[in-house]
């Protein structure tokens, strides 16, 4: 009885761990990158990885193969264990999506003593119960160890947190601390860039131009991880003051960046006063919000209970949304066709910020680097066409990177533009969260883009990823997002008339 049970157990884990993964397979396929294997590899390293869990919750729940199916799942389950003490060895913790969507975390000592928990359950059935005792006492070993070391994962920072003290070297090979940096007196805010990062590139020239002009409001410093040289290149092109070579990413990983550009602002006593945001717009609203005047507001206690009863209702209502969207969404369709275009739920390319350059190789279009998201988009060509094939995908239109910051920026005929939507991509080797897309190159009157920051001298000095109002396929998008039950947020248009530039 009590192998038939472990049997049962070991086969639902199994069984529900592969169905997960198989439902957010470029989940799967960001962690297998995320543990140091090449691009080229993280394709059939997750299909097999999947096959495998199949493999062993199918003979596990079988009587002929059941002891080999337990075998099977120990060596699995320790090959897991081998692989993630190594890297946590190392510092490195990438995210676990072991079980898909249901539970995402990083990996580390509690993940090895739950797999020596469940490998003990995998060892009961391969002996078919002759070892228990042993078995058992690696369970509860595993069990104590998982309970002992879960408290010790690093807690998120955010307002109020300690900021983690550092040591760095500038361009200049100038030693700078946390507290050198906050010596002058004034607040500070903290840049995570990273040269590989296609979004951080378009936001250097406005990081130098804060350094340059908020010099008398707050320091602004940027910690870049990789190599010096890389950095000493991208302080003489901006030019950069203040750039922080993060050579071993150990500060990155001490503030928890876990994607680029992100900031963090530390006020006096080495506090986090504000942050830590990710996202170029969302940094810019951050350091609006650093360098406002600060306004000192008395509250009285009626006040004061208003504000505590509307929190309250303010964290309970997204709790109730966030329940009847996951009911909603289990049910969503992956694809819906809406007046001639295609809604499609999977991996894709945005564009709609992205900064391009003239091909090398093929005259009449231009090579943008776009984002890889996950999602709704929309295009004009069927979802089975779109759908993402190794490293190659297409780049379709959403609003899914649109924040309160967005804005929607109307260039004259003078600029230069290209045309994104469904052209074909390939995800950068070198950074699976991008992708180079081959865009048509148009001269067709004014034209509009979410890049350039509202600063329409940037129409002519830089070729933008762009479309023509009304968006082809947005009317489409914003009406399957309905039909589905989806939010959405729609950019506002720049503050300032564009300029003739």
């Amino acid at each position: 009885m009590l192998v038939l049970g472990a049997r049962i157990l070991l086969a639902t884990v199994f069984a529900v761990a592969a169905m997960a993964k198989l439902r957010d397979y470029s989940g799967v396929r960001r962690m297998v990158a995320g543990f140091g294997l090449p691009p080229w590899l993280t394709a059939p390293v997750a299909g097999a990885l999947i096959c495998c869990e199949l493999g062993v919750a199918a003979a596990v729940a079988v009587s002929p193969s059941a002891q080999a199916g337990g075998l099977a799942g120990v060596v699995l389950l320790a090959g897991f264990s081998a692989v993630i003490s190594w890297n946590a060895a190392r510092g490195r913790h990438p995210a676990c999506h072991c079980f898909g969507r249901l539970a995402s975390a990083e990996v580390g000592w509690p993940t090895v003593a739950r797999n020596a928990l469940l490998a003990a359950i995998a060892g009961c059935v391969a002996t078919d119960g002759r070892l228990l005792p042993a078995l058992a006492a690696v369970a509860a070993l595993g069990g104590c160890a998982r309970l002992v070391l879960r408290p010790r994962s690093p807690r998120p920072l955010r307002a109020g947190s300690p900021a983690p003290a550092f040591c760095l070297a500038d361009q200049s090979g100038r030693k700078w601390t946390l507290e050198s940096l906050l010596a002058p007196g004034r607040p500070l805010l903290l840049v995570f860039s990273d040269p590989a990062c296609g979004a951080c590139r378009p936001l250097m020239p406005q990081v130098a131009r804060w350094q340059e002009d908020l010099v008398d409001e707050l320091t602004v410093a940027v910690v870049s991880a990789g190599p010096p040289a890389g950095h000493r290149a991208a302080a003489r092109e901006y030019p950069l003051r203040g750039l922080l070579a993060d050579e071993d990413r150990t500060v990155i990983a001490d503030y928890h960046v876990s994607a680029t550009p992100s900031a963090v602002v530390v006020g006096p006593g080495q506090i986090i006063t504000a942050g830590p945001v990710a996202g170029a717009d969302e940094i810019a609203g951050l350091l609006a919000r650093a360098t406002a005047p600060v306004q000192a507001t008395a509250l009285g206690r009626r006040a004061l209970l208003r504000h505590v009863a509307h929190g309250a209702v303010a964290l309970t209502l997204p709790l109730l949304a966030s329940a009847c969207a996951s009911a909603r969404r289990a049910v969503r369709p992956r694809q819906l066709k809406i007046e001639g275009a295609w809604l499609c739920d999977q991996r894709y390319a945005l564009c709609t910020s992205a900064a391009c350059e003239p091909s090398a190789t093929s005259p009449g279009t231009s090579v943008c680097t776009c984002k890889v998201t996950d999602g709704y988009s929309v295009g004009f060509k069927s979802c089975q066409q779109r759908a993402p094939a190794g490293r190659r995908l297409h780049s379709n239109f959403s609003l899914q990177s649109v924040t309160s910051s967005t804005r929607v920026m109307t260039c004259t005929e003078r600029g230069r533009w290209v045309q994104c939507l469904d052209v074909i991509c390939e995800v950068d080797p070198a950074d699976p969260g991008r992708a180079l897309c081959q865009c048509v190159n148009m001269k067709t009157g004014n034209f509009l883009t979410f890049g350039g920051d509202c600063d329409t001298r940037n129409c002519t000095s830089v070729i933008w990823s762009a479309t023509t109002e009304p968006f082809p396929g947005g009317a489409q998008y914003e009406k399957g997002l309905k039909q589905l039950g989806i939010p959405y947020q729609v950019p506002k248009a720049c503050s300032t008339p564009a300029r003739q530039a």
